[in-house]
């Protein structure tokens, strides 16, 4: 079979996330209902999940196919697919490529929205709050979560599932009226960024220490962290192969 490198991008918004379920709508599902009406046969795998209500600006998917694929495929899927899913190019891909196993890293990105006018347009993309922060304290809070550590406080953890993971960066930004926090780590768990979002914000609230959280990610208790934000300001930006 041929191996093709797909990079799609959606909205996430009334998804139920990206992996297919029985009853729910989700990414995959709704990209091999298109797939069947124009592959007779094919193997798909991705790079990885994401939540429900979370956005992929590149997610990478590997689609393997019995004939060449050209830009009329691209031009006939992204017809028939809702306008909240798009294929944005499609490269010939070695029929060793595994999107999940050979991916570097990953990069995700948070948007924190701070002012109204923006709004209603753009509430499902961003997180609102009605207040300014302190950028610089918020990157002084950031670095902690740098290096190897054990995020199983910081995460919903699935059986067997070890919770140590390497971030590279984790930083914070200000463009545009938004607050955006960019992390890239080998790989990530199921909520970890909502929850290190959550948790830096926590600190800003004084919900929480910045020793509370550094000392979690040595000698984590049974307790995850409930401080959670909300699914619409999270993008999966980027993955590194």
């Amino acid at each position: 079979m041929l191996s093709y490198k797909l990079d799609i991008s959606y909205d996430g918004t009334n998804f139920h996330g990206f992996q297919k379920q029985i009853k729910n709508r989700t990414i995959q599902g709704e990209i091999e209902k298109i797939l069947y009406k124009l592959l007779k046969d094919y193997d798909l795998t991705y790079s990885g999940r994401t939540d429900a209500g979370v956005h992929a600006k590149s997610q990478i998917l590997c689609l393997k196919v019995n004939k060449p694929l050209n830009d009329n495929f691209i031009n006939s899927f992204n017809s028939l697919i809702s306008n909240e899913i798009k294929v944005n190019k499609i490269l010939k891909a070695s029929k060793e490529f595994n999107p999940r196993h050979d991916a570097k890293s990953r990069v995700y990105k948070y948007f924190i929205l701070n002012k109204t006018k923006d709004l209603p347009f753009s509430e499902n993309q961003v997180y609102f709050i009605n207040k300014k922060l302190d950028l610089d304290y918020l990157n002084r809070i950031s670095k902690i979560f740098l290096g190897n550590n054990n995020f199983k406080n910081f995460s919903k953890l699935r059986p067997g599932q070890s919770p140590e993971r390497y971030i590279k960066v984790s930083k914070w930004t200000y463009q545009n009226s938004k607050y955006i926090y960019t992390v890239e780590g080998n790989s990530f768990l199921h909520n970890m960024v909502k929850s290190l979002v959550g948790s830096q914000l926590a600190v800003i609230d004084k919900k929480i220490t910045i020793k509370d959280l550094k000392l979690s990610l040595k000698n984590p208790s049974e307790t995850r962290h409930r401080f959670m934000v909300p699914s619409s300001g999270l993008y999966l930006w980027k993955i590194k192969y």
